[in-house]
């Protein structure tokens, strides 16, 4: 059973003039929009009907603070690339108060947090893909120390979109992208639309820097340039990821290179990341 979502969307010239006046920062680069337009093809994802958004996001590469335009994708929008396999056979998501192991001054000590759990079933496989995520890992803080706004008044709404979107990615091997919930941005109004949050005071950097702390599975970097047409591969200690092919006028393929930091071998159109 392969559970790699390979979908493709395209857009006439006039979506194309529509999508680029309308729905991109006016400073956004060029390479920054063949690469939000690349990943909404690959996806399947109409930016016009609101299933994925290209925002300017802050972001720390090599010490410094830079603005990028990257995507986003809502809840909705994985739903809709589950929806578009024909193999999503449901989903349940429940939330409540557990006892878990929490890091404090350096010890590990358990104390109740708010848990939200989400469960995705596939037509062709038996058992659910299930995540798992608490609060005190996503909730975003005012430069005074509280919650911000979204993740005052309704706490339980924006874990569980943190715990479907995960889901949903891991069920139908969907990389690279993220949900405004997860990187800390804001949340999505009951009509599609980005509602932004101005409250947070630390923006996260690039998820894919994460890599060493184990937000992302080295498999679904893998999945991600398959699902480009791209050779990759575990090495022989599974301590690195090597890709082969041309990546000549692939910007997508060449952002995900950037994203999780791989490095130009000697041999010709191979590259690699150190992962252990």
């Amino acid at each position: 059973m392969s559970n790699v979502v390979k979908l493709e969307k395209s857009f006439n010239e006039k979506e194309l003039e529509v999508i680029k006046k309308q729905f991109f920062p006016s400073n956004t680069s060029k390479e920054e929009m063949e690469y939000c337009l690349a990943v909404a093809k690959t996806f399947g994802l109409n930016p016009i009907t609101k299933e994925i958004h290209f925002v300017p996001r802050k972001q720390q590469v090599n010490g410094k603070w830079i603005e990028k335009v990257e995507p986003l994708v809502g809840r909705d929008g994985f739903l809709s690339i589950a929806h578009k396999s024909g193999q999503l056979a449901g989903m349940k998501t429940e939330s409540y108060i557990k006892e878990v192991p929490t890091l404090e001054n350096s010890k590990w000590v358990i104390k109740p947090d708010l848990v939200a759990r989400c469960e995705v079933y596939r037509k062709d496989s038996d058992k659910p893909f299930v995540v798992e995520v608490r609060y005190s890992e996503y909730v975003q803080y005012t430069k005074d120390g509280k919650p911000t706004r979204f993740w005052q008044k309704m706490p339980d709404t924006m874990l569980k979109k943190v715990a479907e979107s995960q889901a949903l990615r891991k069920a139908f091997n969907i990389s690279g992208i993220y949900a405004a919930e997860e990187v800390g941005i804001g949340t999505y109004s009951e009509n599609g639309d980005l509602i932004i949050d101005t409250e947070v005071e630390i923006t996260q950097e690039d998820k894919p820097t994460e890599l060493s702390k184990g937000y992302i599975d080295p498999d679904e970097i893998i999945e991600a340039f398959k699902a480009l047409g791209f050779d990759a591969a575990f090495g022989k200690n599974r301590d690195r990821i090597y890709v082969r092919g041309n990546f000549y006028n692939k910007p997508a393929a060449k952002k995900l290179l950037e994203m999780y930091n791989f490095t130009k071998t000697k041999e010709k159109n191979v590259y690699c990341l150190r992962i252990a």
